[in-house]
């Protein structure tokens, strides 16, 4: 039986360039902005190695202004009814916050009521974007920020794991000679979906 991991969070938060990073081919709509790319939940075969794979579902982005696609208020009930209605067996939330944008309140809110939604048989993890700028080892932004994290209500104890990646395309940062930042991005988050569907040894994360 297939996994399933679907990915949430805000619009502009990076769901689909993570989408794209993972399923190679997938071509999901990205934006640069605060206004979602997409209007549809969407389903792609991912290929996480070792001869692991999954399917990955993109869904709509949450709080979107009233310019947006779809009002947020629409948006929450469309994605919780994806959730509960669908045929789909759910293995893995995967919660998208964008760590160079500054972190709300709202990114708290929806990440504790989805967590609280799905309860504690789907594990729930973090995954930290935009932080194609960031100075110094990606991984260095979960314990740098995590008094900011608790203090918005999101518990990082509650999670199943966490990776901080760039989700920049690999042509966008090998044009500032970040090709490398790329690869760390893409095993970090291979690695950590790929320990919470097969928890082996093996399949641990090393970061």
């Amino acid at each position: 039986m297939s996994k399933n991991v679907v990915i949430i969070g805000q619009s502009g938060a990076g769901k689909s360039s993570l989408i794209n990073m993972l399923c190679p081919g997938a071509d999901a709509r990205i934006s640069n902005d605060a206004t979602g790319c997409t209007q549809e939940e969407q389903e792609y075969t991912c290929v996480l190695g070792r001869g692991k794979s999954c399917q990955v579902h993109d869904t709509i982005g949450l709080e979107e202004g009233r310019w947006g696609f779809l009002p947020d208020k629409k948006a929450q009930k469309k994605l919780k009814t994806y959730l509960k209605d669908s045929q789909k067996s759910w293995h893995l939330l995967v919660y998208c916050i964008p760590g160079s944008r500054g972190l709300k309140k709202s990114h708290a809110r929806n990440f504790n009521k989805f967590k609280s939604m799905v309860g504690n048989r789907v594990p729930v993890v973090v995954v930290v974007t935009h932080l194609d700028q960031y100075e110094g080892p990606l991984q260095d932004w979960w314990p740098r920020n995590l008094d900011t994290l608790k203090k918005l209500d999101i518990n990082p104890e509650s999670t199943a794991g966490h990776a901080c990646i760039t989700a920049l395309s690999r042509r966008d940062l090998e044009r500032y000679n970040k090709g490398a930042l790329y690869n760390q991005s893409l095993q970090d988050v291979q690695n950590l979906i790929r320990s919470i569907l097969w928890p082996s040894r093996a399949n641990r994360t090393t970061t």
